[in-house]
Formats: structure tokens, C-alpha cells, sequence
């Protein structure tokens, strides 16, 4: 091609750009330096420019200890399922869950932590409506008793 559009290329809309078959060049008569148009332009290099945040790195942790997690299972189906099985069962694990993660250095502290709450709390209730249950019942049977043993009316003639 030469130094200038022929009537195969296109001109930009403003008139200022010709297309030369490979890309856009300046017109002629619009470029300060004529040897610019027959020079091949250089790529600037794009500057550097930091993301705006840095990349995602997924770290393991350590593994959660097995018992630790049925602690809280058992901690938590005591309240609904089997009540008190369940909260012995979760406050048996989470001791020994605790004592192997002391020795181990594995995960799931707060598990064990959450399971052995839960289990005291259930085995605290289902002690205190034990106990209500008693008294309630016992009271009853004690007064039942006091009554029989009242001496009875009998009729005078």
C-alpha cells in the first residue's frame, strides 16, 4: 500500500483514520511526522496494574475429630429423639473427643465443646422433671397413705 487511502480502504467516520489492511493509521495530511505512516507502530507495554482483590487460596485445616461431631449429633438428638440416652451418650463423647484432641492437635474443639453443652443441659432437665415427677407422684402417694391410716367415722346409735 502506499502513503495514503486508496479506494479499497476504509476511512474512519471522522475522517482522520485510514484502515490499511493490518490497522488504523493516521491520514496523511493529519500526522505531524510523514515517516510515521511507513514505520511499523511498536505496542506500548500495558502498565502493571494490581487486581483489586487478591487471588482465593483455599487452606485446609486440621481435620475434625469423628467423636467431636457425634457429640454434637447425640447433643442434638437428645432434645428431640432420645432423651436421655442421648445427652449421656453426648457428654461421653465430648470428654473423650477432648482428651484426643489435647493429644492430637485435631480440629473440632468447639464441636465437642457445643456436644457436651447441649448434653449436660438435657441431662440437667431430664433430672429436674425426673425429680418433679417424684415429688408429684410421692407427694400423692403420701398423702394417699396419711389418709388410709386417719381413723374412719364410724356411726354413732
Amino acid at each position: 500500500m502506499s502513503g495514503g487511502p486508496s479506494g479499497a480502504t476504509r476511512v474512519s467516520p471522522d475522517g482522520k483514520w485510514w484502515w490499511d489492511g493490518t490497522k488504523w493509521v493516521p491520514m496523511p495530511g493529519t500526522s505531524p511526522n510523514p515517516q510515521a505512516l511507513h514505520e511499523p507502530t511498536s505496542q506500548l507495554p500495558v502498565p502493571y496494574q494490581p487486581a483489586a482483590y487478591p487471588p482465593s487460596v483455599y487452606v485446609y485445616g486440621p481435620r475434625s475429630n469423628s467423636l467431636a461431631v457425634a457429640s454434637l449429633i447425640f447433643g442434638i438428638i437428645s432434645w428431640f429423639l432420645c432423651p436421655f440416652v442421648g445427652g449421656l451418650l453426648a457428654v461421653i463423647l465430648g470428654h473423650v473427643a477432648k482428651s484426643q484432641i489435647r493429644r492430637s492437635g485435631e480440629g473440632g474443639g468447639g464441636l465437642a465443646t457445643a456436644g457436651l453443652i447441649l448434653g449436660y443441659i438435657h441431662l440437667a432437665a431430664f433430672a429436674l422433671v425426673a425429680i418433679f415427677w417424684i415429688l408429684i407422684l410421692g407427694g400423692g402417694l403420701a398423702i394417699l397413705s396419711v389418709i388410709g391410716t386417719l381413723p374412719t367415722p364410724t356411726p354413732t346409735p
